[in-house]
């Protein structure tokens, strides 16, 4: 169904106003310009599970970055696995950056070479700024790259804390300890403060960590476990296990000391049944100062990420990523969410995207066209004005994430 004149109308006001974007992957720009970038940049992210998922083998996905393989034929490797995809929200967010940016209106036979020109003719210093500042009117991009070192004021970087501690390897090759020895428990939580005191003064606004089965913290038992691994090179752990609990308690307490916000990676992603939101309810009563970022809106669990932000005042919720997952959840979310939450706690855009930074554009269009299909709804059934829903789409898109990260903008 088109949209009538009133979501017509709601969707033109959202488009003039600034936005701060919620969520990216996006490094540097000079990463993306050295880049050789094709049709199938548009490709290179979230639809790697779609191309899969519908038969795609992970060889034949990899041979499509390959420029040493001809166009025409890595064209051909993906067209069946196109025709099966196009209709997903995934694949839409690319056709519209294609429509907006390279003048294509359909990505097929007739046009792949010619978008793929108009591509690497594009791809050159400044891409950021037409496409995110621009077209998008995007102030400002939270983004983690897992670098401080971001190139630009555009991008506002966030750190992971992360913690694999099923190894010494892995656990002494952590960012947060990368080039430091560490001999004991006590040692690496004092490198992981340094940590978070150095990317704060580099830049970063916040951490990042994901919902995990994390048990009560208890620190001996991670002293010991801590021991264990260092002493034995072969050894492995079970995950979750108190090491890893106790560091990610430790990280949130050292983040929220310095003032940094917690993004929290909640719901679909690989075995998502590890990653449920209600494993950050100990987490939330434990941290009762502290500021949750709850990404994703728990997608598939979008009633209990709700409920997150109903019962805790430490929890903000997220819609990054959300209106490409798919747009009828998002307007489900969307229209729970003005039921159940304080206007304050939503932020309703974040891109998720590394190097095909046009289709940050594409998510955009359809998250403003889910939020004005949610708030046109409720201006015919009389529960909210066109002004009064304006300015929920101001505290959405501007106030909530400038109040929550405390940016200077």
């Amino acid at each position: 169904m088109q949209p009538d004149a009133l979501e017509t109308s709601l969707y033109d006001a959202m488009a003039a106003l600034d936005i701060i974007d919620c969520h990216e992957h996006l490094g540097p720009e000079k990463d993306r310009v050295e880049s050789q970038v094709d049709v199938f940049t548009l490709f290179s992210h979230y639809t790697r599970g779609d191309l899969l998922v519908a038969g795609m083998s992970e060889p034949d996905f990899r041979s499509l970055s390959d420029h040493d393989i001809p166009l025409q034929r890595r064209w051909e490797l993906f067209r069946p696995y196109w025709q099966e995809i196009r209709w997903g929200s995934y694949a839409r967010a690319a056709l519209l950056a294609a429509q907006k940016f390279y003048e294509i209106d359909d990505i097929n036979d007739s046009t792949f070479e010619l978008l793929s020109e108009r591509m690497q003719q594009a791809n050159t210093p400044g891409i950021y700024q037409r496409v995110l500042a621009d077209t998008c009117n995007i102030r400002a991009a939270l983004t983690q790259c897992g670098s401080t070192d971001v190139g630009t004021p555009l991008l506002k970087p966030l750190m992971p804390v992360f913690f694999d501690t099923r190894s010494w390897e892995f656990l002494s090759n952590e960012p947060c300890v990368a080039d430091t020895e560490v001999s004991s428990l006590d040692n690496y939580v004092e490198a992981v403060r340094r940590y978070v005191v150095r990317v704060k003064s580099e830049g970063a606004v916040g951490l990042k960590m994901v919902s995990n089965p994390y048990g009560t913290p208890n620190r001996e038992e991670a002293a010991a476990a801590f021991d264990a691994l260092r002493a034995d090179s072969e050894m492995y752990l079970a995950d979750p296990n108190p090491l890893k609990d106790y560091l990610a308690d430790q990280a949130i307490a050292i983040g929220t000391e310095e003032g940094m916000v917690i993004a929290v990676h909640t719901g679909y992603w690989g075995d998502f049944r590890q990653l449920d939101p209600l494993h950050m309810i100990p987490m939330l009563q434990r941290h009762e100062k502290a500021k949750f970022d709850i990404y994703h809106l728990g997608y598939p669990w979008m009633r209990e990420a709700l409920m997150l932000g109903k019962g805790f005042p430490n929890v903000w919720l997220n819609f990054c990523w959300t209106h490409i997952i798919s747009q009828r959840f998002a307007v489900a979310g969307l229209d729970e969410a003005i039921d159940l939450v304080p206007m304050s706690k939503i932020l309703i855009f974040g891109g998720d995207y590394s190097m095909a930074v046009e289709k940050v554009y594409g998510h955009l269009v359809m998250a403003r066209e889910d939020i004005a299909e949610v708030l046109a709804r409720r201006i015919r059934r009389g529960l909210i004005s066109e002004s009064q829903a304006l300015e929920l789409t101001r505290k959405w898109f501007w106030d909530n994430p400038k109040d929550l990260y405390s940016l200077d903008l």
